[in-house]
C-alpha cells in the first residue's frame, strides 16, 4: 500500500539539504534560462525560510520528500515540486494549502515559465493588469477565489 501524501511544517534548518535537492530536481530541465538573478532569487528565498519569515510546508510521501511550498500572507516565494513528482497533485495539494489560508495571494514568475504560469491559472490564479504593463519578463499572478470555484480539480 502506498503511503499517503501528508503536508507537514518543516522541522529545522537541518532540513535544508534535502529542500535544496527538490529545488535542484524542480529546475534540472530548465538551466537553460536560469540567470544570476535567478539564483539570488533562490539564495533570497531560501535566506527567509531560514529567518523564518515564511510559512514553510513539506509534502512528504513516506520518508520522501515530493516538494515544499514557502509564503507570507501576500506572495508565494518557493512552490517546488521534485521533477519525478510532478504531475501527481502535489503542487495542487500545496497550493490549495496556502489559498485556504492566504486567499489574496500572488505569485511572481518569469514569463519564459509557461507551465508554471498555465499550472498557476488552472489553479485560479490571473494574470494582474499591471504585471501585462509593466516588466515584460516577469508576470504577477493572483488568486481569484471566485473563479478557482468554477475550476474543475
Amino acid at each position: 500500500m502506498e503511503d499517503q501524501i501528508v503536508l507537514r511544517e518543516w522541522t529545522s534548518i537541518d532540513e535544508v539539504p534535502d529542500l535544496l535537492d527538490v529545488w535542484k530536481s524542480s529546475v534540472e530541465r530548465r538551466l537553460d534560462f536560469l540567470s544570476a538573478a535567478d539564483l539570488d532569487a533562490v539564495a533570497a528565498a531560501l535566506e527567509s525560510v531560514y529567518s523564518q519569515s515564511l510559512q514553510v510546508r513539506i509534502a512528504q510521501q513516506g520518508e520522501q520528500i515530493l516538494g515544499f511550498a514557502a509564503w507570507n500572507e501576500s506572495e508565494i516565494e518557493i512552490l517546488w515540486v521534485r521533477h519525478a513528482d510532478r504531475h501527481h497533485g502535489v503542487g495542487r495539494l500545496l497550493l490549495s494549502h496556502i489559498t485556504e489560508r492566504c486567499p489574496e495571494v500572488a505569485v511572481h514568475l518569469d514569463s519564459r515559465r509557461t507551465q508554471a504560469i498555465e499550472f498557476f491559472r488552472t489553479c485560479g490564479f490571473q494574470q494582474t493588469p499591471s504585471s501585462a504593463q509593466g516588466d515584460s519578463s516577469r508576470v504577477v499572478l493572483r488568486y481569484d477565489f471566485s473563479s478557482a470555484n468554477n475550476v474543475a480539480r
